[in-house]
């Protein structure tokens, strides 16, 4: 009995082990939303088919090494293709929000791609979307940069209407 308890509780150990790997893959922006919700189904289902054979878990195991087959073959498709999307924001997102992204990204390219994630405080707010080489710059710092600009050119413009002499005729 003892050696079936211990076999439960690896069988057990061994699901929730992928659902930390999906969170970490997640994490890392390497899956969806969506692919850890999947794993996080075949992680329980696996652990409901703990308490029995061995044998009736292995199906399982096969589906999930398959997904994580796919889904590293995918990516690496992508990536030769150019189909790599960097988006940096200046605070993480939530799955709601890069759900959102990943839809409106999908709608404007029409394709799947890979999505890398980057957290850049310097940016202080907004998105900054690299793809196919454009850039799509909607943060804060750009805004800032950009009104900085034109504040300096506005300036320099008057001072020089103020530096130049008076045209004749007018007085001094």
């Amino acid at each position: 009995m003892e050696t079936q308890d211990t076999q439960t509780q690896a069988r057990e150990g061994w699901a929730d082990a992928l659902k930390a790997v999906g969170r970490r893959l997640r994490e890392q922006g390497l899956i969806s939303p969506e692919q850890v919700e999947l794993l996080d189904t075949l992680a329980t289902e696996f652990g409901r088919l703990a308490g029995h054979e061995l044998t009736a878990a292995l199906p399982v195991m096969s589906i999930v090494s398959l997904f994580i087959e796919r889904e590293r073959l995918a990516r690496q498709q992508a990536q030769a293709a150019g189909r790599v999307i960097l988006v940096r924001s200046a605070v993480r997102l939530t799955e709601e929000e890069e759900t959102l992204l990943r839809e409106r990204l999908r709608e404007r390219f029409g394709e799947e791609f890979v999505l890398r994630m980057r957290v850049d405080p310097s940016l202080i707010g907004g998105l900054v979307i690299e793809a196919r080489g454009q850039t799509i710059d909607g943060s804060i710092a750009s805004k800032l940069d950009a009104l900085k600009e034109h504040l300096h050119a506005t300036l320099e413009e008057r001072e020089s209407r103020l530096s130049e002499p008076q045209k004749s005729g007018e007085k001094e």
